[in-house]
């Protein structure tokens, strides 16, 4: 894959954003809530990919897939007002819809198109699947790490302001309240992620984010990840007691373990 491909991928992208514009101010925000985030999200896997020396070719291809990645939040915004994918529909999959109906990475070889589409679909699972071939296991966990980094940063921004600007689209109609789920502490003492469905409120969500740094891959995520403080900015959001200090312990503990290599 070339420049020039990336560069025609992005102006579908802006055009195909534009085309969401709304009087709904709502939808309005949270598109351009996703339009930043993606345009981010493709600033993270381009330091990614440049830390892992990828040649030109994988450079680009990870670019269009992070550039790519939530093609569908755009419909899904315009058409249910939410970015829960269980109220609504998954919105991997419904972007890899929208890009096959639109023919939109057709001028690609198929193995450049078969790994975009995988990356995209499994962008947002819980797990990485098994059975992967190395190049699109690469470039599946590039895109993760990305867009999981970006995502700290929407939600320790919005915890800042939501008082006075509210976004129902990002708390998927959660309770806000003091209280937080005791499995999700033991979870993330065991370095494990726990499942979206053991969520109850706003703090077992942000706990749930946390354990996201045991499915990182890249030692550049990490020092970006430490560079921006968001493990810090995700703790402030909790109540902040004896458990939540010593979650923030073992984060920090397994953080320093990765970029030690130890």
């Amino acid at each position: 894959m070339k420049k020039e491909d990336y560069l025609n991928f992005k102006i579908w992208f802006q055009d195909y954003v534009r085309s969401f514009r709304s009087e709904d101010a709502l939808v309005l925000q949270n598109i351009k809530l996703k339009e930043e985030h993606t345009n981010r999200v493709c600033e993270n896997s381009s330091r990614i990919a440049t830390s892992e020396e990828l040649d030109e070719e994988d450079y680009y291809l990870a670019i269009t897939i992070a550039l790519f990645h939530d093609t569908g939040r755009f419909e899904q915004i315009s058409r249910y007002r939410t970015f829960h994918d269980s109220r609504s529909e998954n919105h991997a999959l419904l972007g890899v819809k929208i890009l096959r109906s639109e023919g939109v990475i057709s001028r690609l070889s198929q193995e450049e198109q078969n790994i975009i589409f995988t990356a995209i679909k499994n962008h947002n699972m819980q797990m990485i699947p098994d059975g992967l071939d190395g190049k699109t296991l690469l470039h599946l966990k590039l895109v993760r790490d990305a867009d999981k980094l970006d995502i700290y940063k929407v939600f320790t921004d919005y915890h800042i302001i939501k008082a006075i600007s509210p976004n129902s689209a990002l708390e998927h109609g959660l309770p806000d309240d003091e209280e937080y789920s005791p499995y999700l502490i033991k979870d993330l003492f065991d370095n494990e992620i726990p499942s979206i469905k053991d969520v109850r409120n706003c703090n077992d969500m942000n706990l749930a984010r946390l354990a996201w740094v045991f499915d990182l891959n890249f030692i550049e995520t990490f020092r970006l990840l430490k560079e921006r403080a968001y493990i810090e900015k995700m703790i402030a959001t909790l109540p902040q007691n004896s458990e939540i200090n010593a979650v923030h312990v073992h984060l920090k503990e397994y953080m320093h373990s990765m970029l030690s290599g130890t």
